[in-house]
């Protein structure tokens, strides 16, 4: 075997005893603090290349390779059986035979050569592994390329699996507050062997002992110095233990003992006192397994007792010197000289004399090493191990470890065999307990001393440390991240330190005690917060956007946290999931992917720009930082990197030609608010948009706008206008950027109204950008308006002349102030309405002056189409939801590959399927084809299309400085409740036929197009789904004869009815159109008399009845209905020609007769 498959196969842990390495030679001299920030930045074993053919790496096999028992997914199942060391070897010699001159396989014979190995495996799925693995997009892959490959795909596996089982705590801290004045000084769980049910205890400095339920509800308490006293002065208390199978509880005092109480039948009773102590007792520890035991403690001249049990069960201490427990009838006091000089084979006792030359800080006995660990903040003998003997001749053996400031705190961690320390510094330590001259590793995080470590004793992975100033952080043991960290402003536990923390493992969550008790409850990661046992949503927080990648077959979908998933489409499997932020607390705000759809493209709000290989979770690149601004939009497009955001401007990233070096340009600047939205059309130009409602259309080529559209100021395009540079612009605290051109120091209040879904929509937003996005030296606080100065009424004199013309120069100014700050809000108000939150490219559309190409939604709640020629301008406009116009505002769109449909998630979480094959798509040159016809109405049932309510504006068309603009919306074919929250992102699969959706209340859905839920990404995994083409013209005629044949007669019934309700739909908006008109002609004066009439002649070749019936079929259409009651009376008048041609002729002749009284049917009026 080849070198690099045995390094594959090491995976070896790099603390873990057996392992050869001398850290303190690996390390140097070990004084620097390596911090979680120089861990995470340190870049992973891999080789990414971007420039240039395939390059050799070493460092791609150096590290271990995790366990390849962690394939979650159908297709990672096939994959995995390729990395087995028969196939691994197999597939060396396919390299070392089937290669070119230049050492690398293409495709096709990467395909040919693992179908000899696997032939059980798909092209398709073949073709998505060489993809994987050819980073450099280049067509060819190298053997080192396919074992770094290799190595990513289970290190990102393994690094997934373990990241789902991480513990997170949330906010906000549970305060349990006391009533009594002295702090808490430990904090100990009781629970009794073979019983579930246990029981918090804590003490305080003065002495009271409380028993608290699991849920901390006070079941009971105790004057510890008022139970027997034995002196008349009250007990300050140091320290606490709890003896669980005893069911005795240790206290120790200033009194220089140490008196325990049995607990037992709910009850507290003094038994025994040790006595005869040389010093006052600081810190005590117990462990059991319940056959054996160990007690021990340290005092304040450096002393530490141990006293050790080989069987428990007939007593922890000598029964020479002390009785057993059934004898303990009466207190007795017990000499420690005597019990520690009696010996005993089973009941050994150890007196370790000045040990340390301070206080003894902590001490503990730890069962993995069978040594007691004890602490002092002293330079020597910071921290020492005593190994106690197996046997009893035997001497005890001891290891000292050195530390200038001594050491405060520690734990050990048994699954990485490391003792961890903190101290009077703010680091935190690692420490071989075999090799103690130098740290392992330094942990950098807290501010202050560290006064308490606990390693979770269910996952020891996780480390938790509290510092003086109450800063609490939750690091990962295995990667040396700091995942959380709690400042102490957070929590209501008054100004003085922490006192005492226990970790409580049965339900994840920390308690804390000063004067009062604070719980911070915890989760895992894959519960969520506040989720006791099963996960209900995708995300612990709202979505930020979802995609898909047609090569692999693959959803991505991230959430605000930054946390990023990949699923596989067909099953709704998590292959693999990951952070995008690290430890820092900024949101994602962009998501996209490259061309070649390997790669993922994030935005923060801090403008953090990263590209990622999201099959393993690796970050491959980290832009350079242009701006400390939110990015809105990425863009990768011909090899290029397009950018956008709060900063106003494009700016563009390329790769050096020769040198492997990103390089950052910037455009110039002619937004004039935050851009929102960017898409690109076609591989040749870009379109943003920003909150003031331009839309500029950019050419790529020339670096620069060509038009802007903006619905709020003209149907035409209109030529872009150049800004200054962001940098020049001042910036207000209260909304987005400000134009460069205005300075404004009135803040805006607008005009209170009863909130709706789109003003709702339109105030989370400005919330959103204003106290969340904006960086800080942007925020100010926003005070009342000042008030504005009176001048005082005095009455004028030749003295005061002067001060009056002062006055009235004031007046005068105050009155311009007020009009321009009425100005202000007005543009404001303007503004905020003309928000475009989303555009879209209908990519299969012409740039034609009369065919929409692009698609943009607004805050008014509309969705305009515009041609994006020279020559065109806005064509179309629809509401999204006819029934609360402008309420209900589209912050997500996608159309499928032909543009023949657009799907729409709005702010009430509705999804909406649009016809909009031929909405403002008419073609230059007139053609006498007919339309094709739109296969996606055969996909969903016409009873849900005839379900839908029928939207019919007042006009079909207005003329606004010559642009004519259809009002009439496309065919709404479908609409179903989606998310309880707004639809943040969606996406259509056209190989599947399947809608894609994520919104804000955290939950990523699949969809059919019927509305007909396939499931929730991360709750539910489903059938594995095949793909569905698209019906062909063949097939489609084939559909349309057989509904014609064979239609039962129920089915006949139907689709009579229904084509009955359509023609009455049709005759109703024929009506109300009708009936706007006559009203506008009956009520109009003389100037628009003739308009209207003009208008009424237009709309009549429209009418539904216009020469398409004869009077008999007429008369007959009328009885049939007559005589099933369906005929309003309306209607009846409606569609009577003999009043229509009266009503006509009235305004043309003075012949008041009917004009069509030939044609005129029996049951007519004016004909009888």
């Amino acid at each position: 075997m080849s070198q690099s498959r045995r390094k594959l196969k090491a995976n070896k842990s790099p603390l873990n005893t057996t392992s050869s390495i001398n850290w303190g030679e690996q390390i140097g001299s070990g004084s620097r603090a390596v911090s979680s920030e120089d861990l995470r930045d340190k870049p992973l074993p891999r080789k990414v290349s971007f420039a240039g053919g395939p390059g050799k790496s070493k460092e791609g096999l150096s590290s271990p390779a995790p366990s390849i028992s962690v394939s979650q997914t159908s297709d990672f199942q096939y994959e995995s059986q390729l990395f087995t060391e028969a196939h691994l070897a197999e597939m060396e010699k396919t390299f070392q035979s089937e290669v070119n001159s230049t050492g690398a396989l293409d495709m096709k014979t990467f395909i040919k050569a693992v179908k000899k190995i696997l032939s059980n495996m798909s092209e398709e799925m073949l073709e998505a592994l060489f993809l994987k693995v050819d980073l450099n997009c280049n067509g060819f892959i190298t053997w080192q390329e396919y074992v770094d490959y290799v190595m990513r795909e289970f290190q990102g596996k393994e690094k997934m699996m373990r990241g789902q089982y991480r513990l997170r705590f949330h906010l906000p801290m549970r305060i349990i507050p006391l009533n009594h004045g002295c702090e808490i000084v430990k904090v100990e769980f009781l629970v009794q062997r073979l019983k579930k049910i246990g029981h918090f205890l804590t003490v305080t400095k003065d002495g009271i002992l409380q028993f608290w339920s699991e849920s901390f509800m006070l079941t009971s308490s105790f004057r510890l110095y008022q139970i027997q006293p034995s002196h008349s002065q009250q007990m300050w208390v140091i320290d606490m233990v709890c003896l669980h199978n005893m069911n005795l509880v240790a206290v120790a005092s200033t009194d220089q003992k140490i008196e325990f109480f049995d607990i037992s039948s709910h009850k507290c009773a003094r038994v025994f006192t040790f006595t005869d102590l040389d010093s006052c007792v600081l810190t005590m520890n117990y462990w059991s397994d319940y056959h054996r035991a160990v007690f021990c403690y340290g005092d304040t001249k450096g002393n530490v007792i141990i006293f050790t049990s080989d069987d428990v069960t007939t007593g922890l201490f000598n029964p020479r010197v002390l009785p057993r427990t059934s004898k303990w009838d009466n207190w007795i006091n017990v000499s420690t000289r005597r019990l520690l000089s009696e010996k005993s084979p089973m009941y050994r006792s150890y007196r370790l004399k000045a040990l340390h030359l301070n206080w003894c800080q902590q001490v503990k006995f730890i069962p993995q090493l069978n040594l007691v660990a004890s602490c002092s903040a002293i330079d020597k003998s910071s921290l020492v191990l005593t190994v106690l003997p197996s046997k009893v001749p035997d001497s005890l053996k001891v290891s000292v470890l050195n530390l200038r400031k001594g050491i405060l705190c520690f734990d050990y961690c048994p699954d990485r065999n490391v003792l961890v320390t903190g101290g009077y510094d703010p680091l935190i330590r690692l420490w071989n307990p075999f090799f103690s001259r130098k740290p392992v590793w330094m942990m950098k995080g807290h501010q202050t001393s560290v006064t308490h470590i606990v390693v979770n004793s269910k996952d020891s992975s996780i480390l938790l440390s509290v510092s003086k100033d109450k800063n609490i952080r939750v690091w990962d043991m295995q990667d040396y991240q700091c995942l959380q960290s709690f400042c102490g402003k957070h929590f209501a536990l008054g100004h003085c330190p922490i006192t005492s923390i226990y970790f409580h493992k049965e339900d994840n969550s920390l308690i804390c005690s000063t004067y009062s008790i604070g719980i911070l409850k915890g989760y895992l990661e894959t519960q969520g917060p506040g989720r006791a046992e099963e996960k209900t949503t995708t995300y612990s927080t709202p979505l930020c956007a979802v995609l898909y990648s047609k090569v692999f077959k693959q959803v991505v979908s991230g959430c605000l946290s930054g946390m990023v998933s990949v699923w596989e489409v067909v099953t709704g499997r998590r292959l693999m999931e990951f952070s995008v932020t690290g430890d820092q607390q900024v949101e994602l705000t962009a998501m996209s992917l490259d061309e070649s759809e390997g790669c993922l493209l994030t935005g923060l709000r801090d403008g953090t720009v990263k590209m990622w290989n999201y099959s393993v979770g690796e970050c491959l690149l980290t832009f350079p930082k242009a701006d400390q601004l939110e990015i809105s939009g990425i863009v990768h497009m011909n090899k290029v990197f397009y950018t956008t955001g709060w900063s106003k401007r494009i700016t563009y990233y390329t790769f050096h030609k020769i040198k492997p070096v990103l390089l950052c340009h910037h455009w110039q600047t002619f937004h004039t608010e935050d851009v929102l939205s960017m898409a690109k059309y076609q591989n040749q130009f870009i379109a943003t948009s920003s909150y003031n409602g331009d839309i500029l259309f950019w050419n790529v080529g020339t670096f620069r706008p060509i038009l802007n559209f903006n619905a709020s100021q003209s149907p035409l395009p209109l030529l872009p206008k150049r800004v200054k540079d962001v940098n020049d612009c001042v910036f207000d605290s209260h909304r987005p950027s400000k134009p460069c051109i205005e300075q404004e120091k009135w803040a805006y209040k607008p005009y209170l109204q009863p909130p709706g879904l789109r003003t709702r929509a339109m105030v989370d937003a400005n919330l959103r950008r204003n106290l969340m996005s904006a960086p800080p030296v942007m925020r100010h606080p926003r005070d009342k308006e000042p008030a504005k100065p009176v001048p005082l009424k005095k009455p004028l004199s030749a003295s005061s002349l002067s001060q009056s013309r002062l006055s009235l120069d004031r007046h005068s100014t105050l009155k311009e102030a007020e009009r321009k700050k009425a100005d202000f809000q007005k543009k404001l108000l303007l503004q905020s309405n003309a928000s475009v939150e989303k555009i879209i490219f209908l990519q299969t559309r012409p740039r034609l002056p009369h065919s929409a190409a692009l698609l943009s939604s607004c805050m008014d709640g509309y969705i305009y189409a515009w041609s994006i020629h020279g020559s065109g301008g806005l064509l179309g406009k629809f509401p999204v939801d006819s029934v609360d116009e402008g309420d209900v505002v589209v912050g997500a769109m996608a159309t499928d590959q032909n543009d023949w449909i657009l799907v729409t998630g709005d702010c009430k979480g509705c999804i909406k399927i649009w016809d909009i094959k031929d909405y403002c798509a008419h073609s230059d040159k007139q053609t006498n084809h007919p339309s094709e016809i739109n296969k996606f109405r055969f996909l969903i049932s016409e009873r849900i299309q005839v379900s839908l309510p029928n939207y019919s504006p007042p006009e079909e068309k207005k003329v606004e400085a010559g642009q004519t603009i259809s009002l009439i919306p496309p065919q709404l074919l479908i609409s179903w409740k989606a998310h309880l929250d707004s639809v943040a992102d969606i996406l259509y699969v056209d190989s599947l036929q399947l809608v894609i959706s994520a919104g804000q209340d955290r939950d990523v859905k699949a969809w059919k197009l019927s509305g007909d839920a396939i499931g929730t990404f991360g709750l539910s995994v489903w059938k594995r789904l095949q793909d569905t083409p698209m019906m062909t013209d063949g097939e489609l005629n084939e559909r349309l004869k057989k509904e014609g044949d064979f239609f039962d007669p129920n089915e006949k019934t139907f689709h009579l009815e229904l084509q009955e309700e359509r023609d009455l739909a049709e005759a109703l908006m024929y009506q109300r159109r009708e009936q706007v008109v006559l009203l506008d002609l009956l009520n109009g004066k003389a100037d628009t008399e003739a308009k209207a009439w003009a208008r009424l002649q237009k709309i009549t070749p429209m009418s539904p009845w216009t020469g398409k019936r004869s009077p008999e079929d007429i008369e007959d259409t009328w009885c049939k209905w007559e005589s099933k009651g369906k005929q309003p009376r309306a209607l009846a008048l409606a569609w009577d020609p003999c009043r229509r041609a009266k009503s006509w002729e009235q305004h043309t002749s003075p012949r008041s007769g009917c004009g069509a009284l030939d044609s005129c049917s029996p049951t007519c009026s004016m004909a009888a």
